[in-house]
């Protein structure tokens, strides 16, 4: 049956979305492939459409003025458009299509009457319970009635708050109303095909009760809860509820509550049998979609009857690709270690797992350690976990990084399934390896020259680019100049290991130094030591923003030109030469560009723009550091800790001395300050590294992009970001290859991943373990994370989340989702920080040591909990934060 206004299921195709909606489709596939779907057809939304040709022209206006945080306007024109849309009449000729239709299929029957909206039961979006369903409708009358119900749903003020929400434009919603026939089941119920909790995709997760299923989707009783593990086909848990009521149909239409006697509620809603019959129907429907599925069913007689499928939503996407072997694999977070954690493009991320400088089997370009999911880097630390060596050096080592993550993967480590099956690493077979190195680190320790390191350092770097530019130079096309920057990347740890046992004999020293003096009696030196540190390329980089705001303070003039907010960075600068200063102002600027133009914020993300793409953050920070401190502040502040940890270091060294075995003592503690204090700056130099490597990879990846664009293979350069670097290569190999419509799923994708939040630790299941922090006491209701930069302060809050549009008052505390370089210039005036991602190492973490601010980092949704403006107190040796004061704000919008 195919006419303008009525489907039916076995005639339903993929290209049918916009005429059935996201329901009806899935309905009709899975009657079409032979899943036990109750018969029916779809009202299609050309119906819809007719019947809002009748409509009043100012429905849309009045929805185009509602928003989503004035809940009280909503309920208003949601009741208004609701009441204009009652007064319109149901038209003729899709009347006369729904009944000759309901004929048909038999007037005889009670059907279910749903809506299937064309924004509904979406990849990425559900809409569930969103529009109205009307069940066991009997009759003409009833039928046309329900319809008309089932397209004014649309705008039920739940609906119109769901598409504010999530982006959907109300003129391109439309709705189809399903009809099927009513199953009149003893047990309903919804399958999920993944434990939507945990996210493990080997978990069915099953609720069921009694009657039809409306009771148990709209909340009024306490289902049954069966999880079967799909791989054994074991029961896992039978959780079995009092169900004290029950919906069922009514002879003539309509359904009623019945309440259960005590026996009845006690009773299982399922057999075993029933349960694992229900869980391989499940298993069958998700490997048919291949995605874990959202399923509701009606058990009628001895028959399962599926009356709805749709992907679920919410689970975060697995690591890709997924392990060749059948052993359990954990992955963590590799963006929380690098503490970027917004979504990242295929390409960007191409490049990261590149870089890795293991697991490029066969020749491959991308390292299998690293792997994408959900537009966030993951590396794969099975194999080390399962050996018990491996598994205790990584997590102590790991918790300077993130100690977060640490308890999960400790927890999944000790698991037999997973440290008895998989690949295992012993880290002892890489000592030969190893063995120069750790000799290069003794003899740094003990002797040589540790003055001058980071200026040695960059001059060899310097060297390192050179050459790789003129390799670059040398090139005669995109695809060798492509084959050597992948070159560099994939061996960038090779000039890195040049510098690296420096780094190494560095953060040795400063252990030793802990353990050669007593660290309760000689704490505030330690702590001391480890601030004014000369050379660090973060420190160097914000003293020089800190001298462009002093060569911009030249005329009042420049200062004010530089403040306008209505023109554009570049404007600005191209400008600001016909003011006074403003030559020497824009020769530091130049200056600043040609040593630092190749950093930003969110730098690791190599298709985010650099300051020399788009100077506009980094004018945003200059303009900043203008209106909060005073000429030559930031480099008073720094000489104060330089001398600060010079005098802690006398104070250490005269203290060794004292004493039994002062002798030895004494010169040994000089010698380990000497190493500590000019060897740990070296700490971002391998990354100041790999983003000059990328400033190079950069225009040669978008050579590439203008190559194939030109070729009529993308639309625009740009779209080569949503390519990895293999199909790039494959492109430029490949010149008849079309691209376009790879790039629209690619984007569509990374669009959707913007929104997810990606977790700290996952397994190659998809569960999601729980993660905590095991560390000081704290009082009740305080926040905590890890220590890493000792002090207590108290003071008025403010949430940055981005650092080119946001400055710190002087004396406030930075509370931010991470930071890396891009925020450097905030410290300034930072008088704490608190992050949600980071750990000992972490990029915030060394600046408040060196700063001497408290700070907390790993903090869970940290700029959510607090708000700009309250007071707290951060406790930065104990790792907690006490909030002492609950700014007003404006309630958070909640669900209708």
């Amino acid at each position: 049956m195919m006419t303008p206004f009525i489907v039916s299921f076995d005639t339903i195709s993929s290209a049918d979305l916009t005429k059935v909606g996201g329901k009806g489709s899935n309905l009709g596939k899975l009657a079409q492939a032979g899943f036990n779907v109750p018969p029916g057809f779809c009202i299609s939304t050309n119906a819809f459409a007719c019947f809002m040709a009748q409509a009043p022209d100012d429905i849309y206006t009045y929805l185009d003025e509602v928003s989503a945080r004035d809940l009280d306007q909503l309920r208003c024109v949601g009741k208004r458009v609701r009441m204009l849309l009652e007064n319109v009449p149901f038209p003729t000729e899709v009347a006369d299509a729904v009944v000759q239709a309901w004929l048909d299929f038999g007037a005889d029957h009670a059907y279910a009457v749903r809506s299937s909206a064309t924004a509904e039961d979406l990849p990425h979006a559900s809409f569930a319970g969103q529009q109205d369903t009307y069940l066991n409708v009997c009759g003409k009358e009833a039928l046309l009635m329900s319809v008309k119900a089932c397209f004014i749903s649309l705008f039920t003020d739940r609906a119109i708050l769901y598409r504010l929400q999530n982006g959907f434009d109300h003129r391109q919603v439309a709705l189809s109303v399903i009809v099927q026939r009513m199953v009149q089941s003893n047990v309903a119920g919804i399958l999920f095909t993944a434990d939507p909790v945990t996210g493990n995709r080997n978990i069915a997760s099953i609720d069921a009760s009694f009657g039809l299923g409306e009771a148990l989707v709209s909340g009024l009783v306490s289902a049954d809860l069966y999880q079967v593990n799909k791989r054994t086909n074991d029961i896992l848990k039978r959780q079995i509820n009092p169900k004290q009521i029950a919906i069922r149909s009514l002879a003539g239409g309509g359904a009623r509550k019945v309440e259960l006697t005590k026996e009845e509620s006690a009773q299982a809603a399922l057999t075993d049998a029933q349960v694992l019959e229900l869980a391989r129907l499940g298993s069958q429907i998700e490997a048919h979609y291949k995605a874990p599925q959202d399923i509701e069913w009606a058990l009628a007689g001895n028959s399962f009857y599926i009356t709805q499928a749709r992907p679920i939503t919410s689970l975060y996407p697995l690591p890709e690709p997924q392990p060749a072997d059948d052993a359990l694999h954990v992955y963590v977070s590799a963006s929380h270690f690098q503490v970027m954690t917004n979504a990242m493009p295929p390409l960007a991320l191409s490049v990261l797992r590149t870089i890795l400088p293991v697991g490029h089997t066969n020749g491959q370009i991308e390292s299998n350690y690293i792997l994408p999911a959900g537009g966030r880097a993951y590396a794969d630390c099975s194999s080390i976990l399962r050996h018990p060596v491996g598994r205790r050096l990584f997590l102590r080592g790991f918790k300077n990084a993130d100690q977060l993550a640490v308890g999960a993967l400790a927890e999944i480590a000790k698991r037999p399934n997973f440290a008895s099956h998989g690949e295992r690493i012993n880290p002892l077979r890489l000592l030969p390896i190893a063995y120069p190195y750790i000799l290069k680190i003794v003899r740094l320790l003990f002797w040589g020259q540790p003055e001058g390191a980071t200026s040695r350092t960059l001059s060899f770097m310097d060297e390192y680019i050179a050459t790789v530019k003129s390799k670059l130079d040398g090139a005669n096309n995109v695809r060798a100049r492509l084959a050597i920057v992948v070159s560099e990347m994939q061996n960038l740890i090779k000039p890195v290991l040049t510098w690296a046992p420096c780094l190494v004999a560095g953060v040795v020293a400063s252990i030793l130094l802990r353990a050669l003096l007593d660290k309760r009696e000689h704490a505030d030196h330690l702590i001391a030591l480890g601030r004014g540190l000369t050379g660090n390329v973060a420190t160097e980089m914000n003293l020089a923003v800190g001298d462009l705001a002093d060569a911009a303070r030249a005329s009042e003039a420049l200062i004010s030109h530089l403040r306008q907010a209505d023109i554009s960075a570049e404007t600005q600068l191209s400008n600001a030469a016909h003011l006074p200063g403003g030559e020497t102002f824009l020769q530091a600027w130049n200056t600043f560009i040609s040593t630092y133009g190749m950093r930003g914020p969110s730098e690791i993300d190599l298709s985010r723009p650099r300051w020399s793409e788009d100077p506009s953050s980094l004018l945003h920070m200059v303009v900043g550091a203008l209106g909060h401190s005073a000429p030559g502040t930031h480099r008073a502040h720094h000489q104060n800790l330089v001398d600060e940890g010079e005098r802690a270091a006398k104070s250490l060294i005269a203290a060794a001395r004292r004493g039994w075995g002062g002798w030895l003592r004494g010169p040994l503690t000089h010698r380990l300050i000497c190493v500590s204090r000019n060897f740990m700056p070296l700490r971002e130099h391998h990354k100041f590294l790999a983003i000059r490597l990328l400033a190079l990879t950069k225009p040669v990846l978008r050579e590439a992009g203008e190559q194939l664009q030109a070729e009529g293979r993308l639309d625009a350069p740009d779209d080569i970001w949503f390519l990895t670097l293999t199909e790039v290569f494959d492109a430029l190999d490949r010149p008849a290859t079309p691209l376009q419509k790879l790039v629209r799923e690619r984007r569509s994708a990374f669009e959707h991943y913007q929104h997810l939040t990606p977790p700290r630790v996952m397994t190659s299941e998809g569960e999601i373990p729980v993660v905590k922090y095991e560390g000081a006491h704290a009082p009740v209701g305080a926040l905590v994370g890890s220590p890493v930069s000792a002090g207590v302060v108290e003071g008025i809050a403010k949430v940055v989340l981005d650092p080119n549009t946001e400055m710190l008052d002087p004396g406030e505390i930075l509370i931010a989702p991470f930071t890396d370089p891009g925020w450097t210039p905030l410290f300034v005036n930072a008088a704490g920080l608190v992050t949600e991602v980071g750990g000992l190492m972490t990029h915030g973490s060394v600046v408040a040591r060196e700063y001497g601010i408290p700070a907390v980092v790993g903090v869970l949704d940290a700029t959510k909990k607090i708000k700009t403006g309250q007071r707290i107190r951060v406790h930065g040796d104990a790792g907690y934060i006490e909030l002492l004061e609950h700014k007003h704000t404006t309630p958070e919008v909640g669900s209708i």
